[in-house]
């Protein structure tokens, strides 16, 4: 009886540890996003509290770029980049640990274009002022890049939802076989 009681207790108790799992909900670059203003920090946001001693690293058309600061903050990674980040492909890998202690891996993309948007603004207004089509282009861009962000986030909440339904799946089956044991304790006696 009282293995029976550990046991329906451990079932009742795991699925709210599933459920305290930190994941990755949004970040500053968001992944794939095309950025034309000079980056100051990437800015990780996690869904529960992340520990000390977790990181990141980040390489721009495959060469390293150092951080001068990694800091955890509650849920928050943030990292700061040692030199001025220069236009190029980025990516951002982190490695971080959960309150809970578990591990949390993963990747994010991001492109920088900010150098083409500092000469724009150089150019002097009667040229900018001419090509109307540079506009619509630049503005297709930005829609591609908004769906593109849509999609991203609509994976993450899918993929979030998932991780809640199976916390429900779990909790249910611990309370079918918590009534399957009250039912079989019964018929013993």
């Amino acid at each position: 009886m009282k293995k029976t009681l550990v046991l329906l207790s451990a079932l009742l108790v795991l699925p709210m540890t599933a459920h305290a799992h930190s994941v990755l909900e949004s970040s500053t670059p968001a992944e794939g996003e095309v950025v034309a203003e000079p980056i100051e920090q990437v800015v990780l946001d996690f869904s529960a509290g992340i520990e000390q001693g977790s990181g990141m690293t980040m390489t721009m058309d495959g060469t390293a770029v150092d951080f001068s600061e990694v800091a955890v903050m509650e849920d928050q990674l943030v990292g700061t980049p040692a030199e001025e980040l220069e236009d190029g492909s980025y990516v951002v890998e982190y490695d971080v640990l959960s309150e809970d202690g578990h591990p949390i891996q993963g990747s994010l993309a991001f492109e920088l274009q900010a150098g083409e948007e500092q000469a724009a603004q150089e150019e002097p207004a009667e040229e900018a002022a001419e090509p109307e089509a540079d506009e619509s282009e630049t503005t297709e861009a930005a829609e591609a890049t908004d769906t593109e962000q849509a999609a991203a986030s609509d994976s993450e909440v899918a993929s979030e939802e998932g991780g809640s339904s199976m916390t429900f799946i779990i909790a249910g089956l611990a309370i079918v076989l918590l009534v399957a044991a009250v039912v079989l304790m019964r018929r013993k006696r």
